[in-house]
């Protein structure tokens, strides 16, 4: 019965794709998240070259594009 349980649980959750992009930009990354929205993904931190660290804002989207039929995802 627990291992009834314990399947239907893990089966509950359901990665998701965001598609984001810089806010102005014109790329796409896709973005996979297990649990939560896209909406609420609002920036990004990373580091340049000279490991100083950055933020940027970015919106994402769930909505899936005609264009994600050209995307292979390994």
């Amino acid at each position: 019965m627990g291992a009834i349980a314990l399947m239907l649980c893990t089966s509950c959750v359901k990665e998701k794709n965001c598609r984001c992009t810089v806010a102005g930009g014109q790329d796409v990354r896709i973005v996979t998240i297990k649990r939560g929205d896209c909406s609420k993904l609002n920036s990004v931190n990373y580091f340049d070259a000279l490991d100083t660290m950055y933020t940027q804002e970015i919106v994402c989207t769930d909505y899936p594009f005609l264009a994600d039929s050209l995307i292979v995802i390994q």
